[in-house]
């Protein structure tokens, strides 16, 4: 048994000496790893077993040698991680980037010195922070190498910060912006050298001199100097406008909002802030009047600041320049009469060239594209335009009286048919312009054909048929269009039915430009001789011409014309670039190359007169002073402001430029693209809409808050206005208040009676009212001049029944920057030159005007809204019920209407025709000999009459057609039936008193 025992305790102690020197060859492995190695607790019960026998001697001490190695290892591993621990903690690389000018080289050498003794370990896989402990031993490493470069890029880095975010007290432009960030520039490409690796490239951000300057403008917005600006404080926006001190700065204001008042503040906010003398200002204005007024203004700011217009700014360069005052020639006009009333006559060439245009050319077709709802419409459009051809007006315009009395005018019914009426005349052809169709073609359902034109000397029928080259007629709605063309068809059986000759002709061949050509060939295959007006008939046909009202309009179109090229083409040789301009078809084109031809020589005739006398005109004030500004040492200015800018033209614009090029000048611009109308005068609404495409470094500002005119005004006009979407969107405020500021009275071909009701009204307000009473022409105002109403020098008028008011008349365009309590609008019409005047939108001045508004009459609308904004309280406007202008009816659902004793019996008499449906029934009271009767407002193209007064008044209308209902006789007594029989047989019982004593029943009102 005690054998058996050795046995199992040798046994035994061999296994636990085999452990143990497995765990001492195990632990040598781990003394190379970076983790506290653990030991087990038996292990030393084991060893203490075997320690005394000399035989495990060795074993015992390699065991107590690895103890010590582990215990210092454990000691010196728990010193590393908790010192590394701390380091990652507290000092994380992209802290240590973040904040390096705050360590030293030897600090991060001694952060260093713990990682390159834990670097000298191995970590295990099982270690969880292996690789964020390798990751910063690695990028310690790269930095501590390449601390001096990191160090110098840190600190470009913040030096790029300290200039980017501190520019100092003042707004900086595109120029000084330039100059304020080239440090910055200069150090980002030194950062730019050190790469990316440790630190994000900074970048100059575009909007860093744009939060600049709001900071600023926010900073002085409460300054002192706008609290009295001439007496007044500045809100806001104008403030705004003014500290924004941009290379070219254009305000945007609305009416009565306080655009002089703004350059007031503006030239005192530059003298009280020294950034410019009062000789380092110039003032320019577009009329001498508005110069007048803003000089008034400013001097009151200081009165050595110098005010020009842009004409007399050039003048003064252009006295400099040849030390001497040059004359000025200042009729303009009156050469070009001179030329029509002197030179035509020698020129026979040249007056041919005129004739032809008056007679072919005269007008653009603006209705061509035009779709018309109902036949209607489109007399109204007739109505205006006044299609009259030649040959009437001829007549109409000779001595003859008699035959002027009984001449049945000629209104044709669109202007290519005012073409070929035209052409016919001129050739010599007598026509008759829709007369009866020689065979009775008249039904129940049907009138009598009348052709377009009968050729009476040849017995041949000429037709216009307004479609286009694929035979279809746009113009028309699909129904309309098919019924057209079902009546083409009618007409061309009927022709051929009866045997007779038709000419015909279409509306395509005016855009191909073969309609003469084609017109002339056809007559000629019938027979027609074709004898063209001699010399003498044309020349007293001129003549004639030229005392006709369609003629001031012609004049008014070359004078305009004119204007504007001589302010970009210094000579006649721009009329030929001018010619091979398209304006779309053919036709218009052979009109602006007649046109061009006829201006050319205008042009020539009036520069040789100007040379030959020694004399310049406004235009060569400001063309001839851009070409000298240059060789200028003075006119040299830090400060340009310019007042209307909504009206500056093309040759101002050139000469604005120049003079900011002469004195690398800043431009502040006031003006409101609504108010916008003298583009007859050249004026070019373009470079107000696109400001950033003439000048450089543009800001816009808005000054939005009137301080004329009343909400409810704004809420009338502000859709009106803002319907033509290629001007500024501004919402314009106010704080004052009116009940009904737009009234309209509406007459009936009497617009005294108009004026007086408007007074009356005035007179219940306020009896010694201050009132503006506007027309659209200066002799509007003719038609109300009477016993009791009288004007003197056309601006003073004086009323009889009110001679305690003050009534001042002007046109609207003269009235652009006056303001009174009381305005009354005359010329409310639709009218040849009423609202919209159709004749300045002539698309021959596309050509040299800039991008021409797609928006019809939209300079119009802009004068309306002109003369609707005068008035701090009510605007009244009298309109003709019968003609009334297309703009007063697009406010007439938004204002008040006059509905006074009178007034409702006009309205009650205006009845809508039952033919064209949008004419109005007029009443014509013919004589003695003559039973009154009632007319459409829109004949001689509406044919509708009628002479039972009383169906009108009654207005008992026809339940299938629409016509008046009448009494008629028939075979069993009086009966109702409809005055259209026999077209409409609608009939009824007629079962009440035609005297009106009983009561209405039923659909009737008998």
């Amino acid at each position: 048994m005690l054998l058996i025992r050795k046995i199992f305790a040798w046994i035994r102690r061999n296994k636990m000496v085999k452990t143990i020197k497995r765990n001492i060859e195990y632990w040598s492995g781990e003394l190379a790893f970076f983790k506290i190695i653990e030991i087990e607790s038996s292990l030393f019960s084991d060893v203490d077993r075997l320690r005394g026998s000399k035989k495990y001697e060795h074993v015992i001490f390699s065991f107590d040698t690895i103890i010590k190695d582990i215990q210092n290892h454990n000691a010196k591993i728990y010193k590393l991680q908790t010192q590394f621990d701390s380091i990652v903690a507290n000092h994380n690389i992209q802290n240590i980037l973040s904040h390096i000018d705050g360590y030293t080289f030897e600090q991060l050498q001694s952060y260093n010195s713990i990682a390159l003794q834990i670097s000298e370990y191995r970590i295990a896989e099982t270690f969880l922070r292996k690789d964020s402990y390798l990751r910063y031993i690695r990028d310690l490493g790269e930095l501590i190498s390449d601390y001096p470069k990191v160090l110098e890029q840190f600190s470009l880095i913040k030096d790029f910060e300290a200039i980017s975010f501190s520019f100092g007290d003042f707004y900086i432009d595109a120029h000084t912006a330039e100059k304020t960030l080239a440090p910055a520039k200069s150090i980002l490409e030194k950062v730019k050298t050190y790469g990316s690796k440790y630190y994000k490239i900074p970048q100059l951000d575009e909007k860093i001199i744009e939060r600049h300057n709001e900071q600023y403008i926010r900073k002085h917005l409460n300054d002192s100097i706008f609290d009295n600006v001439n007496g007044k404080s500045l809100d806001e926006e104008q403030r705004r406008a003014i500290l924004c001190d941009s290379k070219s700065n254009l305000t945007i204001a609305g009416a009565g909002a306080g655009k002089t008042l703004t350059i007031c503040g503006k030239v005192k906010w530059l003298l009280d802030t020294q950034k410019a003398s009062a000789d380092e200002i110039l003032l320019l204005s577009y009329s001498k009047a508005s110069a007048d007024d803003l000089a008034v203004k400013v001097y009151a700011i200081n009165k050595s600041l110098t005010v020009k217009t842009f004409h007399s700014f050039g003048l003064d360069i252009l006295n400099h320049a040849y030390g001497c005052k040059r004359a000025i020639e200042e009729q303009f006009k009156v050469y070009i009469s001179k030329y029509f009333d002197e030179e035509l006559s020698k020129n026979t060439q040249a007056a041919n060239a005129i004739f032809r245009f008056f007679s072919l050319y005269l007008y653009a077709d603006f209705a061509d594209d035009k779709v018309y709802e109902t036949e209607g419409e489109k007399f109204e459009d007739l109505k205006t335009t006044d299609y009259r051809t030649l040959k009437d007006r001829l007549k109409d315009l000779s001595n003859d009286i008699e035959n002027y009395e009984t001449l049945q005018k000629e209104y044709v019914k669109s202007y290519e048919e005012l073409v070929i009426a035209n052409f016919l005349f001129t050739n010599g052809i007598n026509y008759e312009y829709e007369r009866v169709y020689e065979v009775d073609t008249s039904t129940p359902e049907k009138r009598q054909y009348t052709p377009d034109f009968y050729l009476t000397d040849y017995g041949v029928y000429l037709e216009h048929y307004g479609i286009n080259i694929n035979g279809k007629a746009p113009q028309y709605n699909k129904e309309e269009e098919q019924a057209y063309l079902q009546g083409i068809e009618w007409k061309r059986q009927t022709h051929k039915l009866n045997q007779t000759k038709c000419i015909e002709s279409y509306s395509y061949e005016f855009k191909n430009g073969q309609i003469f050509d084609n017109l002339k060939k056809r007559l000629l295959d019938y027979g027609v001789e074709l004898v063209p007006l001699s010399q003498e008939e044309i020349f007293n046909a001129l003549h004639t011409i030229y005392s006709g009202q369609g003629f001031n309009s012609f004049f008014n179109l070359i004078s305009t014309f004119l204007c504007l090229y001589k302010a970009q083409y210094p000579d006649s040789n721009g009329f030929e670039q001018l010619k091979r301009k398209s304006l779309g078809t053919n036709y218009d084109n052979e009109r602006a190359a007649e046109f061009l031809e006829i201006c050319k020589n205008i042009y020539e005739y009036y520069i040789h007169k100007l040379r030959s006398e020694n004399k310049i005109d406004f235009d060569d004030m400001i063309l001839q002073a851009i070409t000298v500004l240059h060789k200028m040492r003075d006119y040299r200015y830090k400060y340009v402001i310019v007042d209307e800018f909504q009206d500056i033209s093309q040759s101002r614009t050139k000469l604005l430029q120049k003079i900011i090029e002469h004195g690398d000048s800043k431009l502040f611009a006031v003006g409101d693209d609504w108010q916008a109308i003298y583009r007859f005068a050249g004026c070019d609404i373009n470079v107000f809409l696109h400001f950033e495409n003439y000048f450089e470094d543009v800001k816009l500002n808005y000054i939005t808050s009137t301080h004329r005119n009343s909400t409810e005004l704004q809420s009338i006009v502000e859709p009106f206005i803002t319907a033509n979407p290629e001007q500024y969107k501004k919402h314009i405020q106010s704080t004052k208040h009116q009940d009904s500021p737009v009234r309209i009275v509406y007459h009936n071909k009497n617009r005294l009676s108009a004026f007086t009701k408007a007074l009356q009204n005035i007179a219940k307000i306020n009896p010694k009212a201050e009132v503006l009473v506007l027309g659209r022409n200066k002799h509007d105002i003719d038609s109300i001049i009477s016993k009791e109403v009288q004007i003197s020098n056309y601006v003073k008028i004086t009323h009889e029944k009110f001679p305690d008011m003050e009534l001042t008349y002007k046109t609207v365009h003269q009235s652009k920057g006056l303001e009174r309590e009381y305005v009354i609008l005359i010329s409310g019409e639709n009218a040849k030159n009423g609202f919209p005047n159709k004749m300045e939108d002539d698309r021959l001045l596309d050509l040299v005007l800039g991008n021409k508004s797609g928006y019809e009459f939209a300079e119009e609308r802009r004068l309306f809204y002109v003369a609707l904004t005068r008035t701090r309280s009510i605007v009244y406007i009298l309109s003709d019920k019968n003609k009334t202008s297309i703009f007063v009816k697009e406010v007439e659902n938004r204002v008040k209407i006059y509905d006074t004793e009178s007034l409702e019996q006009e309205i009650r008499e205006d009845r809508l025709c039952p033919y064209c449906k949008s004419g109005k029934l007029i009443l014509h009271n013919t004589g003695r000999t003559s039973k009154p009767f009632y007319g459409c407002s829109n004949s001689p193209y509406c044919e509708f009459k009628i002479n039972d007064l009383k169906a009108v008044k009654i207005n008992n209308r026809c339940p299938d057609c629409g016509d008046f209902l009448v009494i008629r006789d028939g075979r069993w007594g009086k009966f109702i039936g409809c005055h259209n029989y026999p077209r409409c047989k609608f009939t009824r019982e007629l079962n009440i008193d035609y005297q009106g004593k009983s009561k209405p029943i039923g659909f009737n009102k008998w």
